[in-house]
């Protein structure tokens, strides 16, 4: 889950859809599996990573 405290840079509005994709990716996995907090980690990381990527675009000055 994401929140204010845990993450740097996004407001509001943009943790909800994260939050939001990682509840609806991880709602096509059993929350009774074994594996289910490992997955949901790896979920958040790429989400993170993703949104990372579209929000914080690096400029290169040549």
């Amino acid at each position: 889950m994401f929140t204010m405290e845990n993450t740097e840079g996004f407001d509001q509005k943009t943790l909800d859809k994260m939050n939001a994709e990682v509840k609806k990716t991880m709602s096509k996995h059993d929350p009774k599996s074994k594996s289910y907090k490992k997955i949901c980690e790896q979920i958040e990381d790429q989400i993170f990573d993703k949104y990372c990527s579209e929000i914080f675009r690096p400029s290169l000055k040549l």
